[in-house]
């Protein structure tokens, strides 16, 4: 069986690793994987893998896979399938939506068992937030039934785009008269431009590449589409709110410049230009700036409004947008690592298609 392992300092440096599972220690189960989603939310699981603790998740020295410190396992969305248990209350069979890492399969240690799922009580994943570490039994959930190949790919993204637009909207915008989204075309954008749609108020604006724009536009989420080359088309005495999905450093010194006091909050969400992480945040103006962790924001509103409340308004925005999503996004699906490695590399250098969503399975 193989899984995959990145250089945590050079994420074009992967390494795969064959690996025996062996036998199953009691009060474990162990799951084959996949399908799973590869989007560009997955590299920025890597590029804040140390601050937030994604790196942990699925440490390949805690599975001894490695002795290097220095090798990570990216964390991916999606399917499960129990193909052992030694774990009275989940028999084999059971399917499984959750994190998993890129491999054939995993072994679990489950804690918290309920009628909906279980949490992975394994002890080097005790430090992350809950929402990483718990599964969903999707015979338990009505809502897995509905196109099921568009749920890896947009549930975890939708999830953020509707935290995104509720704490905005409890903000009351920074004061701002109309909302700009950097990587227009990335999903998890296309989700908040869709609550804040729906929501109705503040215009919607998009940023995105000229190749993409078309698309962008076609989505019909959006009030105005720019191009990164065209941003100085864009009225500058519009007071702006700007969610960064991107961490392009350079646009954001550009939207600085132009928009200057009018630029009233910039919330920092996605970091898919990568190789930009690691450069200082801009510090031209005064504008504030913090990084949106949507499990802090899903917290804070579980208490609020209770589970019940939370999955009810959760629910109310997922489930039109997902109907939605059939006539802009097309699903492909692809086996083995080699098509795994292939998109991968797109992800990396910013080519993967906004009309398309990958499925894998090893």
């Amino acid at each position: 069986m193989q899984t995959l392992l990145v250089n945590k300092t050079d994420f074009a440096d992967v390494s795969i690793v064959n690996y025996d599972a062996g036998a199953l220690p009691d009060g474990q189960i162990r799951v084959d994987i996949g399908p799973f989603a590869l989007t560009a939310n997955n590299v920025t699981y890597m590029v804040t893998g140390d601050q937030i603790g994604y790196w942990s998740v699925f440490n390949p020295t805690a599975y001894d896979l490695t002795e290097d410190n220095n090798q990570g396992r990216m964390p991916v969305w999606g399917y499960g399938l129990v193909r052992e248990s030694n774990f009275p209350g989940i028999e084999v069979g059971t399917k499984l939506y959750g994190f998993f890492p890129i491999a054939k399969s995993m072994d679990m240690q489950p804690g918290k068992l309920s009628a909906h799922g279980f949490t992975d009580i394994a002890e080097h994943r005790s430090g992350l937030h809950g929402l990483y570490s718990s599964y969903s039994f999707t015979d338990a959930d009505p809502s897995y039934g509905a196109h099921v190949d568009l749920q890896p790919v947009l549930r975890p993204l939708f999830t953020t785009s509707f935290l995104i637009d509720d704490f905005l909207d409890d903000e009351n915008f920074f004061g701002a008269e109309q909302v700009l989204l950097l990587s227009a075309s990335s999903k998890t954008a296309l989700g908040t431009a869709y609550c804040l749609k729906a929501r109705g108020g503040l215009p919607v604006v998009g940023l995105t590449s000229e190749s993409n724009k078309a698309f962008v536009e076609e989505t019909g989420f959006y009030k105005d589409v720019f191009s990164y080359d065209s941003i100085t088309d864009m009225n500058p005495d519009v007071k702006t709110v700007v969610v960064d999905m991107s961490g392009n450093m350079g646009v954001i010194r550009t939207l600085e410049d132009h928009f200057e006091e009018n630029l009233t909050y910039i919330c920092r969400v996605g970091i898919s230009h990568w190789q930009e992480a690691a450069k200082a945040p801009p510090k031209r103006t005064a504008t504030p700036t913090a990084f949106f962790f949507a499990p802090d924001r899903a917290k804070q509103r579980i208490a609020d409004w209770g589970q019940a409340g939370f999955a009810q308004n959760l629910g109310a925005r997922w489930m039109p947008f997902l109907d939605s999503a059939k006539d802009w996004l097309t699903v492909e699906k692809a086996e083995g690592m080699e098509a795994v490695l292939e998109n991968y590399k797109d992800l990396l250098n910013g080519q993967s298609a906004p009309d398309k969503g990958y499925l894998f399975t090893l």
